[in-house]
């Protein structure tokens, strides 16, 4: 495709007419999908954006015989990509309303792939606690042909870690950083709450973070800023890996750490025995949290210098201050202030942050896990 005409024909006016990107999750939870609603209006605020349907059979979410699924807006944002008045909008799935229902204003209920839902409930329920949520992304940049990260020797058997290339600066370094600038720009210009990147571990690995964000917009700002990666490595011709180890090696893979606080653990004078709460409940629910937090997370744990080799077996919880291999990392200042926050380390980079912001509130909490077609909205260990 020869990207030099379509920037020719990116110029055009359009007339007034807003293009609208949908954005939305598919069938498995983690399959970002879009497409494009051409608008007479520039819509103000998500209650302004047309609801919209797509094809459920084609998306992995057909529902019985209807294979109708809805497409709600909950936010909207500058589109970096098309710029102008085109938008961004962020929408979660609802399954297509019974027929016996009334014509007039038949109820929409959320899709049972829709994690959205319950997480939304579950941050609404815990608003008094004000829950406050940053999250470290990383991801690996691939060359498509070969699928091997770009910067890495072609004969490499795998790669390993170097103390040059976190954060480190230079050719054969900082490998990909015009795909990061280019991200990162993005995300500000779409009013992402990112606060920053940098190279990572290994030559091709970048993370940025994402927050410090309350309830659940940490997790719809994670999306799109996904969404962005994916629509970016399409221009820039380029695999953005969010793969927990999406080669082997002597290097400890992809993470996507969650820091998180209350408004009780921030609050002087017991801040600090709040957080020891928190952790003891945390433990308790170990494993529940490890199912959830990640296809092939386990990969990470798995090499020379994977996180087993640190800090021992996925199985065991652990806490450690600035330990960065631990479960659970505490913070210098934290432990000076006896208040703040925490940091989960354990999520993988393709984690679903829904699901992982609603189970620490739920297991810190103490409240339980809302149910979704019968079930708990969060898988369990068995």
């Amino acid at each position: 495709m020869d990207s030099m005409l379509a920037s020719h024909f990116a110029g055009l006016s359009t007339r007034g007419k807003v293009m609208a990107e949908y954005v939305w999750l598919g069938g498995s939870g983690s399959d970002l999908r879009s497409a494009t609603k051409v608008l007479s209006f520039k819509p103000s605020s998500p209650a302004d954006v047309p609801l919209w349907t797509c094809d459920g059979v084609a998306t992995g979410q057909e529902d019985g015989p209807c294979s109708v699924v809805y497409l709600k807006a909950r936010s909207i944002h500058p589109d970096p990509l098309r710029g102008g008045d085109h938008i961004l909008v962020l929408c979660d799935t609802f399954q297509a309303p019974s027929v016996e229902a009334d014509v007039g204003s038949p109820e929409l209920h959320p899709h049972p792939t829709n994690n959205r839902a319950p997480c939304d409930r579950v941050m609404r329920a815990a608003a008094a606690s004000q829950p406050v949520f940053s999250c470290h992304q990383q991801y690996t940049l691939l060359n498509p042909e070969t699928c091997w990260p770009i910067g890495w020797p072609e004969r490499a058997t795998g790669a390993t870690s170097s103390s040059q290339s976190y954060c480190g600066t230079g050719t054969g370094v900082a490998v990909g950083r015009e795909f990061a600038e280019t991200h990162l720009r993005s995300c500000l210009h779409a009013g992402l709450r990112v606060s920053g990147t940098m190279p990572d571990a290994v030559p091709g690995q970048w993370s940025y973070q994402v927050g410090p964000c309350r309830g659940i917009e940490l997790a719809d700002h994670l999306w799109l800023s996904r969404y962005l990666l994916l629509r970016l490595s399409e221009q820039f011709k380029v695999i953005a890996s969010t793969d927990p180890k999406p080669v082997p090696g002597d290097w400890s893979g992809n993470g996507a750490a969650v820091k998180f606080s209350t408004k009780e653990t921030r609050e002087e004078g017991k801040g600090w025995f709040v957080i020891q709460e928190h952790l003891r409940r945390l433990q308790h629910t170990h494993m529940q949290h490890m199912v959830a937090y990640g296809v092939g997370n386990a990969k990470r744990w798995q090499g020379p210098c994977s996180k087993a080799a640190q800090s021992g077996s996925l199985l065991d919880f652990t806490v450690g201050m600035e330990n960065r291999n631990a479960s659970i990392r505490i913070p210098h200042s934290v432990l000076l202030q006896k208040r703040g926050w925490y940091e989960d380390r354990r999520p993988s980079s393709n984690m679903d942050p829904y699901l992982v912001t609603m189970l620490l509130v739920c297991t810190t909490l103490q409240m339980p896990l809302p149910m979704t077609d019968g079930k708990p909205a969060a898988p369990c260990a068995r």
